[in-house]
């Protein structure tokens, strides 16, 4: 069993992130994986310094490695992984943006609410559930799919996110 201990950073939505999280395990389950996720009451502030201020994006690889630092004790990149939900904009160098980040190495993923949001309450569940599947496939070792309606295809804007599904292929 895969545990996945999930900490919230600037969002007390813990409805919508309980919701995506409960798609997500089914996703998992359904491919035979047995993922635990553990949500965290607690919610965590990233400091400024994960921000580059002139884009208003906090810079996805270190926050990773700030939220590793934060949880060195818990994590195990086998069985013990840690995504964080940030509330805000994320990038990588050479992206624009990215809707998450995954770090195998360290066992820590970070998925971004930003560019996530919609009308729907629904589709804001369904949306978190495909991204937080997805990194959490990184963290796991697969790599990138294909097929656009597989969990695990690259994402490069909202609507490859809504075409593809939150099942593995």
């Amino acid at each position: 069993m895969v545990s996945v201990l999930v900490v919230l950073a600037g969002s007390k939505r813990l409805d919508i992130v309980d919701r995506a999280l409960q798609r997500s395990s089914e996703a998992f389950s359904k491919a035979g994986v047995n993922v635990k996720y553990y949500l965290s009451l607690d919610t965590l502030s990233l400091p400024m310094s994960l921000m580059d201020l002139d884009r208003l994006q906090f810079k996805a690889d270190m926050v990773n490695e700030y939220v590793a630092n934060l949880y060195r004790e818990y994590l195990n990149p086998v069985d013990r992984l840690v995504v964080v939900v940030v509330e805000g904009d994320g990038f990588v160098q050479g992206l624009n943006f990215v809707f998450g980040l995954a770090s195998p190495g360290i066992g820590v993923a970070s998925v971004y609410t930003r560019r996530l949001e919609a009308p729907s309450l629904d589709l804001v569940v369904e949306r978190l559930a495909k991204e937080v599947t997805h990194e959490v496939g990184h963290l796991l070792g697969l790599g990138h799919c294909g097929d656009s309606r597989c969990v695990m295809s690259f994402s490069n804007s909202i609507a490859d996110v809504d075409r593809k599904g939150v099942w593995f292929c």
